[in-house]
């Protein structure tokens, strides 16, 4: 396990730190059981990582290892359940805000995945979640990308992988390769020492990228971040669930109207519907801590794990002006992703994964700070069936590692499908918190040339 996937595993030693990814799926039909069964036992063969549970050290420090799972049960992680109710969609996302606030079960691959029968007009629904250690948000899509398919019927001839081996893994064993890997990290502390003896040859130069990196480290912490919201300063351990959709065109008709990204109108969209919160509530600030995550993800890295640095922005809840705000955001990213400290915790997580999960805690004030966290994550761009089912839509949640809200937004085909989970102690006035978000997001994409391009409506 890498060093930032065990500050995510470790910090569910605190129970509004656990890092659970959600995703839900809504079908036109009822997918054959059978059928699906048979894709999990395939997609698990292809992504070995989702028969593996994790082996922790006997001090439960430093990096654990993953060992495939010598009892990997598919009974165990696949299930089956019936929503209650009229089977609307409201009653699918309670039940399914029920599942993700149930913590996974650490003796075995970190996962379960739940088909949900019973829908209105004779739809279905499919709700996975994982542990944010097993994958981030672009590694889950391409893990679940292997359940998909591009036919409604089976294709034959796909290849059939065995299924993984497994091989002994003690705790004592964990032990003994941790040290190891110190040991082979000292030839790389050395050249760094080298490097950095050999950058003194030009001291003014040295000394200038040293305070740069030394400006640069406190703001990528969160440590001169805004203050957070007092709207929104209320914590607990209950999550809840709302779900948006739009047309893509309608961002990216935006985005060229703005010169900027998809990104950028994202975070405008949202940061105008916390505007619109904060009048309609009647407590105004000028910015809100945010954060956002920067994919450091190459095409060579595993589809398992995390790919991630942190970008920290001042989101300009208190412009006005749509196309203002944009830009500021706009402008703000970009500072973000250009930080030379970026990527400041992949480099101290091997620190850190030495410390006991209590320890590591005592660091959540950095996300605990956050208002609003949002991730844009690229889906499936094309039509996809499971098991004889049509997918309709992709809804993903995020979890909440004590910031008030996280939002994540996946396209799926021409759709863009947008989960925000929330704090209930965070959000205390969720019906209207949906509204000022469609009605910010939408004053945005009037910006386009085209505004009838599409516009954000609530799902639920």
């Amino acid at each position: 396990m890498s060093a930032v996937d065990t500050v995510m595993w470790r910090g569910d030693a605190d129970r509004r730190m656990r890092s659970t990814i959600c995703m839900v799926e809504v079908y036109d039909c009822e997918p054959e059981w059978d059928r699906l069964v048979a894709a999990h036992d395939w997609g698990s063969r292809m992504a070995p990582r989702f028969r593996q549970r994790v082996v922790e050290s006997p001090l439960h420090t430093g990096t654990p290892s993953w060992q495939v799972d010598p009892d990997f049960d598919l009974h165990y992680h696949l299930r089956r359940v019936r929503v209650a109710g009229d089977g609307s969609m409201r009653e699918v996302f309670t039940l399914c805000e029920q599942l993700a606030m149930t913590p996974l079960d650490p003796a075995r691959p970190p996962w379960e995945g739940y088909l949900i029968d019973g829908l209105a007009d004779g739809k279905t629904a499919y709700f996975f979640k994982a542990h944010h250690a097993l994958t981030d948000g672009l590694g889950a899509i391409l893990v679940l990308a292997q359940l998909h398919s591009t036919s409604r019927e089976p294709i034959p001839g796909k290849p059939q992988p065995p299924a993984p081996q497994t091989e002994d893994l003690s705790a004592l064993g964990v032990l003994t390769r941790q040290l190891g890997e110190e040991v082979r990290r000292v030839p790389r502390l050395a050249g760094m020492a080298l490097d950095g003896a050999r950058a003194l040859t030009d001291p003014k130069r040295a000394l200038s990228r040293v305070l740069r990196y030394g400006r640069s480290v406190p703001r990528v912490a969160g440590l001169v971040s805004p203050p957070g919201s007092p709207l929104l300063a209320g914590r607990s351990v209950s999550w809840r669930f709302s779900a948006f959709e739009v047309p893509f065109p309608a961002i990216r008709a935006a985005a060229a109207a703005t010169g900027a990204s998809v990104n950028d109108v994202y975070l405008g969209g949202l940061i105008g519907g916390f505007r619109r919160y904060h009048e309609r509530m009647g407590v105004m600030v000028e910015s809100i801590p945010v954060a956002i995550p920067i994919s450091v993800r190459t095409d060579d890295d595993p589809a398992g794990g995390n790919r991630i640095a942190v970008g920290r922005l001042a989101g300009p809840v208190g412009i006005d002006d749509p196309f203002e705000r944009v830009l500021t955001i706009r402008e703000q990213v970009r500072a973000a992703r250009g930080e030379p400290a970026v990527d400041i915790f992949n480099t101290i997580g091997p620190v850190l994964a030495w410390l006991p999960g209590q320890v590591l805690t005592q660091f959540s004030g950095t996300t605990a700070q956050n208002d609003l966290q949002a991730s844009n994550v690229p889906g499936i761009p094309w039509e996809t069936f499971v098991a004889g089912a049509k997918v309709e839509r992709m809804f993903p949640f995020g979890p909440l590692p004590g910031c008030a809200v996280m939002a994540t937004m996946i396209t799926h085909g021409q759709i863009a499908c947008l989960g925000v989970n929330f704090d209930a102690a965070a959000v205390t006035e969720p019906e209207l918190f949906a509204q000022c978000l469609v009605d910010g997001f939408n004053e945005v994409l009037d910006l386009a040339a085209d505004a009838g391009a599409g516009r954000l409506t609530h799902v639920v």
